[in-house]
């Protein structure tokens, strides 16, 4: 009569137990893929106004630059504004939950924005400066940066927009955690 009862104790032990891991176990997936989906929403909005911002400056770089309305140094000053990268700039860790390609590109694309600044920043002291020779040369580069920035984002939104998981993927992931 013992004997029953402690392998009925250690049953009901053991089947607990793996009950209780396996609910563990789905509940960090279910979370992991709560959180999956917000950065992918929250990045996806953040790159589409980089895109826009990359649009308007180069139609503003062209528009007034380029004719001569006004000097270079003061529109490559207003090229992004500080909370235009705030979801990278703060959850630049949770870039993992991308697939690797994905998450590549993003961090390669944010680096370029972060370049094409400090080209702004640059070439707005020289444009200021009186007597600087060859600025126009720079100018017309760091325009063509700005175009090819902006075809990275515009092929980065339609990347990320369409990125998502299927659910055998989720699956063997899952699976493989065990």
């Amino acid at each position: 009569m013992h004997a029953s009862l402690y392998i009925t104790i250690i049953a009901s032990a053991a089947l607990s137990g793996a009950v209780s891991y396996l609910t563990s176990r789905l509940s960090q997936r279910n979370q992991r893929l709560i959180d999956r989906q917000t950065y992918r929403v929250a990045m996806l909005a953040e790159i589409r106004g980089l895109h826009q911002r990359l649009i308007e400056y180069e139609d503003a770089f062209g528009q007034r630059v380029l004719t001569g309305q006004v000097s270079s140094a003061q529109v490559l000053r207003v090229l992004l504004q500080s909370g235009d990268t705030v979801v990278f700039n703060n959850h630049a860790s949770s870039i993992g939950l991308f697939d690797r390609r994905t998450a590549l590109r993003i961090v390669r694309f944010y680096a370029g924005i972060r370049s094409l600044q400090g080209r702004a920043v640059v070439l707005s002291e020289l444009a200021e400066r009186p007597g600087s020779g060859g600025v126009e040369e720079d100018v017309r580069r760091h325009l063509e940066f700005v175009r090819q920035l902006r075809r990275r984002a515009n092929f980065l939104i339609h990347r990320v927009r369409r990125t998502r998981p299927s659910r055998m993927r989720v699956l063997l992931q899952w699976m493989r955690g065990f």
